[in-house]
């Protein structure tokens, strides 16, 4: 349960994230980056966040006997939050930087 709700709330912090990013290339403001830079920390903090809880989940049924195959398969699986996520930074910045090559 607490990996839904971290991958639902990070879905959308990193929807809006990059939301955020398109509207700064499309019309460069700095009143947009000054909401796009805590975004930004937010998705990465949600990130880290579900890559912790993910991991700590493998490692305790791991702890209550599981078999080495179950707790590497959730441990995969909670790098998937982290990729995710970081993906969406990536596409976000990569959207700041035409805004920024825009703006100058």
């Amino acid at each position: 349960m607490l990996g839904f709700v971290f991958g639902l709330y990070g879905l959308v912090v990193g929807l809006a994230t990059i939301f955020t990013a398109a509207r700064f290339a499309r019309r460069p403001q700095e009143r947009t980056l000054a909401i796009l830079r805590p975004l930004s920390a937010s998705t990465a903090f949600t990130a880290v966040s579900a890559m912790l809880a993910g991991t700590a989940t493998a490692l305790k049924y791991a702890a209550e006997g599981a078999p080495a195959t179950q707790m590497m398969a959730g441990l995969a699986e909670a790098a998937v939050a982290g990729v995710l996520l970081f993906a969406f930074l990536a596409v976000a910045w990569l959207l700041a930087a035409v805004g920024f090559r825009r703006q100058t």
